[in-house]
């Protein structure tokens, strides 16, 4: 393989710019800035719980979310959660939340202010 995937798919976010023009790309950036931590904090509360079903559903919005705004290290993080909550492999929730906790970091830095 080619290596890690990119952090944000820099292509991706110029599409959306040029298709709703800076202002509307901005704000659209900013609520998935919210989505991320909403959705972040939901996460961690199902996996605590044992709740694979909601987990792998809000997993699964945000990755569509993420990599629709070119966010494809922390699409990844989430089609990982999904996957491992669909098939009912609770063993592996907690790295895998350690994992997406790191890279929704990450992402939302790289989004910036």
């Amino acid at each position: 393989m080619g290596g890690q995937m990119p952090l944000l798919d820099q292509p991706v976010l110029d599409r959306l710019t040029a298709d709703v023009g800076q202002e509307s790309a901005a704000f659209l950036i900013s609520s998935l800035k919210q989505e991320i931590e909403k959705t972040g904090s939901a996460l961690a509360k199902f996996a605590s719980e044992g709740d694979l079903e909601q987990l792998e559903i809000q997993a699964h919005a945000l990755k569509s979310a993420a990599r629709s705004f070119g966010a494809m290290r922390l699409g990844e993080a989430c089609y990982a959660l999904e996957e491992a909550a669909r098939d009912e492999r609770a063993a592996e929730i907690g790295a895998l939340m350690s994992r997406f906790r790191i890279i929704s970091e990450e992402t939302l830095e790289a989004f910036g202010d």
